[in-house]
């Protein structure tokens, strides 16, 4: 799926960013069997190129610790500026103990343990895109 610009007939453009590439090709299948549009980013970098070449997600899901020297939520916070709206935000970890937030405001975070439960997010997602779209029609108005 290509990453420009978002398909107003799907169910939803998620910004996907794991470094381990099986993981990125699960979440992909599974959510495009889905309806939705995917982009995966193998990196922070990766994924704010995508940002800054016009990509406008309606929803981020991010590994928090993306073996970089850079994590998940401090990514969402750099496309968040890049993007001037707050996607909500699916956090990704394997310990959610040391998973270490900077202050998030405005914005829906789902910090959750690896693997999720597709049941789950498949049941999460439409109420986060929808959410998403509406803040940024608001915000679109307001401006």
């Amino acid at each position: 799926m290509g990453p420009f610009p978002m398909n107003a007939g799907s169910a939803g453009l998620i910004l996907h960013v794991d470094d381990e590439q099986s993981i990125r090709a699960s979440m992909s299948i599974l959510l495009s069997t889905d309806g939705y549009e995917v982009s995966s980013a193998a990196s922070g970098a990766e994924a704010l190129q995508f940002a800054r070449g016009g990509l406008h997600p309606d929803v981020l899901i991010l590994d928090f610790n993306l073996g970089q020297q850079i994590n998940g939520a401090e990514i969402a916070e750099q496309i968040r500026r890049v993007l001037s709206y707050a996607p909500p935000i699916i956090m990704l970890t394997g310990d959610v103990s040391h998973a270490k937030f900077p202050r998030i405001v405005e914005v829906v975070v789902w910090l959750t343990r690896k693997p999720l439960n597709p049941k789950l997010l498949l049941v999460t997602l439409p109420s986060l895109v929808q959410l998403s779209r509406a803040t940024r029609n608001l915000l679109s108005r307001s401006a």
